[in-house]
């Protein structure tokens, strides 16, 4: 049996717990991944999405699509991300994916267990489960200087469509690009300027992330992509601007979309570079580097 897994949007990173997972749960199964998002998957993702989906959530339909047209699977493996992180609840757009999927293609077999650590509720063994991470992105290097935060969820950074190639951008203007990983900061960093915490796990994980960095590297500025249409990303980049502009950091808001050109963008970032690289040689003469 070929089980199709939209390694996109929710299940970007969880590649290496599905190869674990799925053979405990479904006998005699062959994985099949959708592999890096193309233009193809974001033509499909864009014609059967609603309007009020963020982009991501478009991108991840499209990887559906995907392999339902190409692959010919059998069935889709969506496990239902309630709460990955114990006090947190998923966005609710990725609690609910299952349900848009299963009403956009009413033909096709899903297979939905649930993950809920709120309630401990788990579709493995114990285990499977004991000191595995659900997540495996790689963490950035941080160097002594020349540090550049890329805040996104961790579904954009690593996904080439949608980051726009910002990395290789920042990197060849002589900056070091460092980035938060879901689900690797929070066990030992707790935010602390907040009247109280996030009630979403990525919030969270961005968060905490950004005031660790804040606090204990050297960093010369702060880019956010934001997703279009995420409700998150327009709370949370709000907060991360304000203070950026109270400790007096440069900062720069990307709001990335369905669009492939990355001109634009590129441009973008390389003028916001260019400013912090002059400001750095003279602080008299000061450029805004907010916008």
């Amino acid at each position: 049996m070929k089980v199709g897994v939209p390694n996109s949007f929710c299940y970007a990173g969880m590649e290496n717990f599905f190869i674990r997972v799925i053979p405990e749960v479904l006998e005699d199964s062959q994985i099949v991944f959708s592999g890096k998002t193309t233009k193809e998957m974001v033509e499909y993702g864009l014609k059967n999405g609603c309007d009020e989906l963020c982009i991501p959530a478009k991108i991840f339909i499209g990887h559906v699509e995907y392999l339902i047209r190409k692959k010919n699977v059998d069935v889709l493996f969506l496990p239902r991300l309630v709460s990955v992180l114990p006090g947190t609840y998923s966005c609710p757009k990725i609690i609910g994916i299952p349900d848009i999927i299963k009403t956009n293609y009413c033909g096709v077999e899903l297979i939905v267990p649930e993950i809920n650590l709120r309630k401990k509720r788990k579709i493995m063994s114990e285990k499977s489960m004991k000191n595995e991470q659900l997540f495996d992105f790689p963490m950035a290097k941080i160097a002594k200087t020349k540090n550049i935060i890329v805040l996104a969820h961790s579904y954009v950074i690593f996904d080439e469509f949608l980051n726009k190639g910002i990395l290789e951008t920042i990197k060849s203007a002589g900056y070091n690009p460092i980035y938060p990983a879901y689900y690797r900061f929070n066990s030992f960093y707790i935010s602390s300027d907040l009247p109280k915490g996030f009630f979403w796990s990525s919030a969270r994980d961005i968060y905490n992330y950004f005031e660790w960095a804040v606090n204990n590297t050297q960093i010369d500025g702060v880019v956010y992509l934001m997703t279009f249409g995420c409700g998150i990303d327009s709370v949370l980049q709000e907060l991360i601007m304000r203070k950026c502009n109270k400790v007096g950091l440069p900062y720069l808001c990307i709001t990335v979309d369905e669009h492939c050109a990355d001109v634009g963008i590129q441009t973008r970032i390389e003028a916001y570079l260019d400013m912090i690289e002059w400001r750095s040689k003279d602080e008299k003469n000061y450029l805004s580097t907010h916008g």
